[in-house]
């Protein structure tokens, strides 16, 4: 499993930035494929949220900024667990980062269809640069 590491890391990081993309955070269905059917988030509001909430609100957003991310970085728990951690932010008028935000995500590999989900997501409020 180690030697897949590199690509099982950047996978997860494209579905990761998928869920971070307008276009795909207004279509349910495909934010829908990419959680796991217990996915749950304690947002960085504090706030825990559950899957059908998320995909509902997701699909609403109107205008929401881009999100950048960066920093990636994965810890295999086991052969069909892996924890994700990396930093999001959105710019502000000024150029300068705001929303500084530490995220972790947990993904684990479905048994039945042999295919990664996303099982559980936390964002913690980072000091704005």
């Amino acid at each position: 499993m180690r030697d897949e590491l590199p690509h099982l890391l950047a996978q997860l990081v494209e579905d990761e930035r998928r869920l971070h993309l307008a276009g795909t955070r207004s279509k349910r269905d495909i934010v829908a494929g990419l959680l796991h059917g217990d996915f749950f988030e304690i947002g960085r509001s504090g706030r825990r949220y559950e899957r059908q909430h998320v995909i509902e609100s997701l699909a609403e957003e109107m205008g929401a900024q881009q999100i950048h991310a960066d920093g990636f970085s994965l810890s295999l728990i086991d052969s069909n667990s892996a924890l994700l951690t990396y930093r999001s932010w959105q710019f502000n008028e000024n150029g300068g980062m705001e929303r500084l935000t530490l995220r972790a995500s947990l993904w684990v590999k479905t048994e039945s269809e042999s295919v990664w989900r996303l099982r559980f997501h936390q964002g913690t409020p980072a000091p704005d640069s």
